[in-house]
């Protein structure tokens, strides 16, 4: 029996770091040369800004162009974006358009096969999803059961069930499913729906979760891995951005792309690129699309870059955190700071608590924060656990805090990502 490979590249993936950062120099000096002359959209913002792609040589250099900010992007003409002929687009997705109308987003056929595809399945066997693996797909994402036959590994797509999640879990176990991909708090419905028809997910094959479209604090992964014997790993990716990071199965942050992908922190006032381990906004540069490159995007999301250093599985890419949440999720409760991941951190460390619950937002500025969390059907003394997480709370975050605790399955649960923040007053 052939052993099977560590890495998916493995001389991408093990390459040493002087030789990444050259390439990723020539990568993008090519990149900015090809958007300037292509691209309507990018050779106005390099006029503007003053920037020839002549002044493009290192990765250094990418601080002398000039952020773009998503919507910028976003609504400008498709015509003006598009640096291909619309012979060449070969494939069309979409963003989510959680925040407005969905942007188009052509691609050709390698940005489609490579950019996508391929990068996917490297983060994804970064993960651990092996040729040997049945993996569910419970996303509505066609894409994923694509990247799953390329690993080699079988699969049962959204449409067996007909996206029904009860038909979903017993077709899962009959066909002795190992790996779900799908977000986190779908995952915990999932597992919530399974107990209700009477299958034990520590009985079925379930080992791992790949966690996409939204983050899951590690308190949470632990209670996960106690409650149902599962590991969540984190993908982190973006349709308007790529296939970005993906965490391994040693932790502690997650493996960027960086051969196809820069990441940078920015400072979000100031917009100056921030140094290893200082959180702030993610800057995004594609280096290998090709249809609408994307070069120094503001993407909203807040983590930061690790201090380098080889990972002990081997891989010498560098590494960024998990991501804390969108710029627009920070919660301000007198002047402290956070975000909803850092709540829920808090509350995966109480046992008696369920997965769900909800930040209430009652009046536009918060003087305390106000929880609804459920809690598990073998609690009896709610008034204790109240106390108890209320503590909690307070000891973790430092604010002031009112938990209302609710039954189990009190919380409406979403088709889509999970609601964390929920405002209860009539905006003006």
């Amino acid at each position: 029996m052939a052993e099977e490979k560590k890495y998916w590249d493995p001389e991408t993936e093990t390459m040493p770091i002087d030789k990444l950062r050259k390439l990723q120099g020539e990568r993008l000096q090519e990149l900015v040369s090809y958007a300037y002359e292509k691209s309507k959209f990018y050779k106005r913002k390099y006029d503007e800004a003053g920037v020839k792609p002549s002044d493009i040589h290192t990765i250094e250099d990418l601080k002398k162009l000039p952020l773009i900010e998503d919507d910028e992007i976003r609504n400008a003409p498709l015509e003006d974006k598009l640096s291909v002929p619309w012979s060449e687009v070969n494939q069309c997705c979409s963003s989510s358009g959680t925040t407005g109308f969905p942007e188009p987003l052509a691609m050709t056929r390698n940005d489609f096969d490579i950019a996508c595809i391929d990068s996917a399945a490297r983060l994804e066997w970064t993960i651990g999803v092996r040729p040997t693996d049945i993996v569910q797909h419970l996303m509505g994402l066609p894409c994923l059961s694509m990247v799953s036959r390329v690993l080699g590994a079988a699969t049962v797509g959204e449409q067996a069930g007909r996206g029904r999640m009860e038909n979903q879990i017993v077709l899962g176990k009959m066909m002795h499913v190992t790996v779900l991909e799908t977000m986190p708090s779908m995952a915990f419905q999932y597992f919530e729906k399974a107990k209700e028809l009477g299958i034990d997910i520590r009985e079925t094959n379930i080992r791992l979760i790949v966690g996409i479209g939204e983050g899951i604090a590690e308190s949470f992964k632990k209670k996960a891995k106690d409650d149902y014997g599962i590991a969540f790993r984190d993908y982190y990716a973006a349709s308007t951005a790529g296939e970005l990071a993906a965490e391994c199965d040693y932790g502690r942050g997650l493996h960027i792309s960086a051969d196809r992908i820069i990441l940078e922190a920015v400072n979000p006032d100031t917009q100056k690129m921030l140094g290893p381990g200082e959180e702030g906004e993610l800057v995004m540069t594609n280096l290998i699309r090709r249809a609408i490159p994307r070069i120094r995007i503001r993407i909203s999301d807040v983590a930061s870059l690790l201090p380098y250093e080889i990972c002990s599985c081997g891989r010498t890419h560098p590494k960024m955190s998990k991501i804390r949440g969108r710029m627009v999720q920070i919660i301000n409760v007198k002047d402290k700071k956070f975000f909803p991941i850092d709540v829920e951190e808090v509350l995966g460390t109480v046992p008696e608590l369920g997965f769900d619950y909800q930040i209430i937002f009652d009046k536009p500025k918060l003087d305390r924060l106000k929880l609804k969390v459920e809690y598990k059907p073998e609690v009896k003394d709610i008034p204790i656990l109240v106390k108890k997480v209320e503590e909690a709370v307070y000891n973790g975050l430092g604010v002031e805090n009112s938990v209302e605790l609710v039954p189990k399955g009190s919380i409406g649960r979403v088709l889509f990502k999970a609601q964390r923040v929920i405002t209860t007053y009539q905006k003006s």
